[in-house]
């Protein structure tokens, strides 16, 4: 069998238990058939040993016979003697006999065992799939010695009752004994005894007729012998003399009691499975057994070594780096790790190991980040930053602040003292006793620069210690610093180059006495420290960063020099100018007008150095007007313009002029703002709205809705106005009457110079007729993403084809079974369609022909692609003529929608009819879709000609 290509399985559905039954059924028959014919074969055995213990005394009486024959008896003792010189042949034939009965017990045993194996196999090949065996609940073993006792098993479900056994087969007959030949006549024994019983003759070869002995003597009657024990069959001999017929054979022997079995090992423990099917057990695998992953620093990721293996696999972990150096990792269990926040020290290869009891595999999983790990900064002002405490130290380094404690200010420029700084509590520790403080684990490819400041009263002995520890939790010491008495001092050291990586351990050792050492303002650059004396060098310059409305941000400025630094913030194009001192800068609750470029600038006694930091803040600011107290940035301006903006709800007090609603809720409700151009406004009047001051630099996308509707309309303007110069640069511009729709505006920003302000300047006509409305006005930082406006004229008379040029086509799919036909002239079948086209009356148009449908069935013809963001005009011609009229729609049809804007339905009669529909601005691309639906019957044809579509309302 092949049993390296088959896996156990097990089934739980009655269908598939009916092999397994079948199966239990044959091994319990062959098991207690080979138990009955292996007691058989003991008690044979055991009748061999006692015949031949039979034979043995039955030579010694022979030979004793022999000695003691009367010579007058000659003749019959010759024969006598023939009979006994036959005993080694008839021995041999015994010892075969017997060889031939064990040959056939083993080759029986043999091959009821064959059978079952066969058996067994012909079922798995029927019933399982070639890598599937079925798992079959084995016999009981015998029970053997009494074995050290073994762990508690899980308590297993109740087994079924077994199958009672068949009644054995009736043994075949035995085969006729051959008739003995006559025993020679006894000596006459002693008078009034009884002689004693004569063992059973052996069966002799026919004798030569002999020669006519001299009549003997009568001799004495001899009394009958006692009833000999049956014998083995023996093999067919040659017809031997004639005997009496031989005693019928009592009963055989019992066998003997067979030996008690060695009890077996215990098995080994079993898995619970406790589903309701089950799939075939295997060792757990994995389709990949390495796999990669790209992150970035901040990104969260997780590590999924899970398996459905059966039975269910246990996963280990381990995380070693490039180098094979164990990095301190907790996780150890579990199929799936979750990283938040990805950090340096994440980065590295994962190994997981999932094993269950059929065997075990492994996956590695590496995560990788191109992002640049090397710089690293902490001013405790918020949290401990990539510092953590030490597992092997005495105490705990806490963040702390002033006041009472020592010392009594950070040195954090920019904070005026009342920072954070970390330190120990001495007064907790005892002399000696050690506080240590870890960085994660740092590649060391190159040297780096440790830059820090601190703090340590080193009068009653208290020392601050910089020391690297290595994979194998060695520790190295860098730097060892005493008393700093004038308070803050700087230190930096030299991290050196090690291919395994290392981490650095700032150890601060408490005195004598009540000693204070704290550390601030951490910095470690992938760079060797300056020597000292040396002019300041910003290490990240030209830095960009991004954040949203509302956030705080925190711009570093990370220097070096000797002296130490000072850090002064610039921002020039501001109005007025922005000037801070100290690093790093911190602005809370940012907003639009806070982005720009600071400039950092760092010196010393020895010089200066400086860089631009740009600021970007991700906003996008709507003002619908619709409530009195939104916070809009919009206002009007104090000075400098003659009117002002007036936020109103319904139309304008002025008849044929300004809007009726709203552009947001277009209703009554909804609020815009106007100018109002009634006395005492004068031509040329300006309204000025203005926004908050906009950083140079930046883009910026401006959209608004604005309303143009009178007989003297003047103009409308947006600007922007330099903060520095006060000039005013026009971004764009309108004037004229502009109908009484409320239309789109949507301009890209971006101004050199200064920070600038936005401004929207209404201009009053010759008259009163020129109120100008706007509303929905939208300020956001980047690229615009406003729809732009096309030009649109696009037309269709099917003078010359279906129009499939100029992008018009049709869907014949099974939801739209109607064909659309170009023709002319009448339509083929009667009392329906149009009589010619509507066009020339001579020309060609298109229709769905109904007859030879089912009710209920459509068609469908579709426009080019037409552009979201903008109205467009549809004008066509459609004639709906005849008894069993379906309907006609007209659909707007996207990727994601479809929307009804033209229904029609009944009988209209022969003509043509014209409409128009203004479609309003979309938010994605579209496609018109005509559409007819059959009616009851044939009568219901629908035609369609002269389509045009415009930019623009339908005028």
């Amino acid at each position: 069998m092949a049993d390296d290509k088959l896996k156990p399985s097990v089934r739980s559905d009655s269908t598939k238990e009916k092999p397994l039954f079948l199966l239990s059924a044959i091994l319990c028959f062959v098991i207690t058939s080979a138990v009955v014919f292996l007691a058989f074969t003991i008690h044979q055995l055991h009748q061999i040993r006692d015949v031949e213990r039979m034979l043995q005394d039955k030579r010694l009486r022979i030979q004793k016979l022999r000695s003691t024959c009367r010579t007058n008896d000659y003749v019959r003792k010759e024969k006598l003697l023939q009979v006994i010189d036959k005993l080694p042949l008839v021995d041999r034939k015994y010892q075969d006999l017997s060889r031939g009965i064990r040959k056939r017990q083993t080759d029986s045993f043999a091959m009821l065992f064959q059978d079952l194996v066969h058996a067994q196999e012909q079922l798995l090949l029927q019933r399982c799939t070639p890598d599937t065996v079925i798992c079959i609940k084995g016999q009981k073993g015998d029970i053997g010695f009494l074995g050290e006792k073994g762990n508690s098993g899980q308590v297993g479900n109740r087994g079924l009752p077994g199958m009672n056994g068949t009644d054995g087969q009736d043994g075949s007959p035995g085969e006729k004994g051959e008739k003995g030949i006559m025993g020679e006549k006894g000596l006459v024994g002693p008078r009034n005894s009884n002689g004693a019983k004569g063992d059973p003759g052996i069966r002799g070869d026919k004798g030569e007729p002999g020669v006519t002995g001299l009549k003997g003597e009568p001799g004495q009657i001899g009394v009958n012998g006692a009833r000999g024990e049956k014998g083995l069959v023996g093999d067919k001999g040659a017809p031997g003399v004639s005997g009496p017929k031989g005693g019928k054979g009592g009963p055989g022997l019992s066998g003997d009691k067979g030996i008690k079995g060695v009890r077996g090992d215990a098995g080994a423990r079993g898995s619970t499975w406790n589903g309701t099917s089950c799939d075939c057990m295997d060792k757990p695998k994995y389709k990949e057994t390495h796999q990669t992953i790209p992150v970035h620093f901040g990104d969260n990721v997780t590590l999924d070594c899970s398996t459905s293996s059966l039975p269910e696999a246990t996963v280990t972990w381990s995380k070693t780096d490039s180098n094979g150096c164990f990095a301190n990792f907790s996780k150890t269990s579990g199929d799936r790790i979750v990283i938040d926040k990805t950090h340096p020290v994440d980065i590295g290869t994962y190994r997981c190991t999932a094993s269950n009891a059929l065997g075990s595999t492994v996956k590695t999983i590496t995560i990788s980040s191109s992002d640049n790990p090397d710089v690293i900064s902490c001013d405790f002002e918020t949290s401990f930053c990539d510092w953590s405490q030490s597992k092997t130290d005495d105490a705990d380094f806490s963040r702390n602040k002033g006041d009472l404690r020592t010392p009594s200010t950070d040195h954090t420029p920019g904070k005026g003292g009342q920072g954070y700084y970390v330190n120990i509590d001495s007064s907790s520790m005892t002399a000696g006793q050690k506080s240590k403080l870890e960085s994660f684990f740092i590649p060391s490819l190159e040297k780096h620069c440790l830059t820090f400041w601190y703090y340590v009263d080193g009068a009653s002995g208290a020392t601050l210690k910089v020391k690297t520890k290595a994979c194998s939790m060695d520790e190295s010491t860098l730097l060892s610093l005493t008393s700093s008495r004038s308070g803050w001092k700087q230190a930096r050291v030299d991290i050196p180059v090690d291919i395994h990586g290392r981490q650095i351990v700032f150890e601060a050792e408490r005195g004598n006495s009540a000693s204070d050492v704290a550390i601030d303002d951490v910095y470690l650059s992938n760079k060797e420290c300056p020597p000292p004396d040396k002019k300041p060098e910003i290490l990240n310059k030209n830095q960009t960063i991004v954040v949203q409305k509302g956030d705080q941000a925190v711009l570093h400025c990370n220097a070096t020099g000797s002296p130490s630094p000072g850090f002064t913030w610039e921002k020039t194009s501001t109005c007025p100018g922005y000037h801070r001192n100290g690093q790093p800068l911190v602005l809370n609750n940012v907003t639009m007008s806070v982005a720009g470029t600071y400039k950092c600038i760092a010196t010393n006694s020895l010089g200066r150095d400086e860089s631009d930091f740009t600021l970007v803040v991700n906003d996008t600011e709507t003002c619908t007007f619709d409530s009195p107290t939104e916070d809009c940035h919009w206002k009007n301006l104090l000075s400098g313009d003659d009117i002002d903006w007036i936020r109103q709800a319904g139309s304008t007090p002025s008849s044929e002029t300004g809007p009726s609603n709203d552009h947001t809720l277009k209703n009554g409700s909804g609020h815009y703002m106007y100018i109002e151009s009634s006395t005492p406004a004068n031509p040329n009047d300006t309204a000025v709205l203005q926004y908050d001051s906009l950083p140079t630099g930046q883009p910026f996308c401006l959209h608004f809705w604005y309303h143009m509707f009178g007989n003297s309309m003047g103009s409308l303007r947006v600007l922007a106005k330099d903060c520095s110069t006060k000039s005013r640069t026009t971004l764009w511009e309108i004037s004229g009457d502009q109908k009484d729709v409320w239309k789109e505006a949507c301009l890209q920003v971006q101004q050199g110079g200064h920070d600038f302000n936005l401004q929207i300047e209404a201009v009053r006509g010759p008259n009163y007729h020129s109120d100008i409305g706007l509303d929905d006005v939208e300020v956001k930082s980047g690229q615009c993403t406003c729809h732009k406006r096309s030009r649109l004229n696009i037309t269709c008379d099917f003078e010359l084809d279906m129009c499939e040029s100029k992008g018009f086509s049709t869907q014949n799919t099974a939801a739209y079974q109607l064909k659309w036909t170009r023709n002319k002239g009448v339509t083929p079948s009667i009392d329906t369609g149009p009589d010619s086209d509507h066009t020339t009356g001579t020309g060609n148009y298109i229709f769905v022909e109904t007859s030879g449908g089912s009710p209920g069935l459509k068609g469908s013809f579709l426009t080019p692609d037409l552009p979201a963001g903008q109205e467009v005009c549809l004008n066509f011609w459609y004639n709906l003529n005849g008894a069993d009229i379906g309907s006609f729609d007209v659909m707007i049809k996207s990727s994601v929608s479809e929307t009804s804007i033209f229904h029609q339905a009944g009988n209209k009669g022969s003509r043509w009819y014209q409409a128009k529909i203004t479609i309003p601005p979309q938010n994605s691309v579209y496609k018109v879709d005509f559409q007819p639906t059959r009616g009851a019957s044939f009568k219901g044809d629908a035609a369609l000609d002269d389509i045009s579509i415009t930019d623009g309302p339908c005028v």
